[in-house]
């Protein structure tokens, strides 16, 4: 049965709604007919194509269709790897994105991923909820992770420019009157670079001089 006759039998649902598809195939070697047949017979009456690696977070049209969505809509696809190879967290992710926004979806190859039914509330609530918990535990192991590295001594960020010595001769260089430009074309960095070396090493001067009350 279409979704747009599922719909049409929930009264509560009385709302204008549009059926969207989204087709995607990973290289231009391949082609869209098959999955362009199967969503127009499904009664799709746009289909949001593309033909870029479902590895891939942007994409054009699918963030195209995303935005287009409105509450009462309907997103058909042949199968969720379509949507994304991403890994389960990504496609609950998306899943997630298109409830949200009030639509519902449905998967051509996976009966249980369709929330144009009357348990389809039930069922986006579940996905909404598995894809915050994965989230919240993808975050607190990269925290951990990153806590247990600074532990040990791993520093995070950019690469100084500058190695200590550098830096140090290049205070010394510049005390010693010579140009802030001169400076950093010596050591291939920009005049901005040597400044923040400059004021950092004063601000550290200040912050360590011991203060002595009366």
């Amino acid at each position: 049965m279409h979704a747009r006759a599922l719909l049409a039998a929930e009264p509560r649902r009385k709302i204008s709604m549009t059926i969207y598809g989204y087709a995607r195939v990973s290289t231009c070697g391949q082609e869209l007919d098959l999955q362009l047949a199967q969503l127009r017979a499904e009664g799709c009456e746009r289909v949001f194509c593309e033909k870029e690696s479902g590895v891939k977070d942007q994409r054009r049209e699918l963030k195209r269709m995303l935005r287009t969505l409105r509450p009462g809509d309907v997103v058909i696809v042949s199968a969720l790897d379509r949507l994304t190879r991403g890994g389960p967290f990504k496609t609950l992710s998306i899943l997630n994105d298109i409830t949200t926004r009030g639509a519902a979806y449905k998967s051509l190859a996976e009966p249980w991923a369709d929330t144009t039914h009357e348990l389809g509330e039930v069922l986006a609530a579940l996905v909404g909820y598995i894809a915050r918990k994965t989230r919240e535990d993808i975050i607190r192991r990269t925290t951990a992770g990153r806590e247990r590295a600074r532990a040990n001594g791993v520093k995070f960020g950019r690469k100084p420019k500058l190695s200590v010595c550098e830096k140090q001769a290049a205070r010394e260089r510049l005390a010693g009157g010579e140009s802030q430009r001169a400076v950093a074309r010596s050591y291939h960095v920009s005049a901005s670079t040597i400044s923040r070396i400059c004021n950092g090493h004063f601000k550290e001067k200040i912050t360590t001089t011991p203060i002595f009350s009366r």
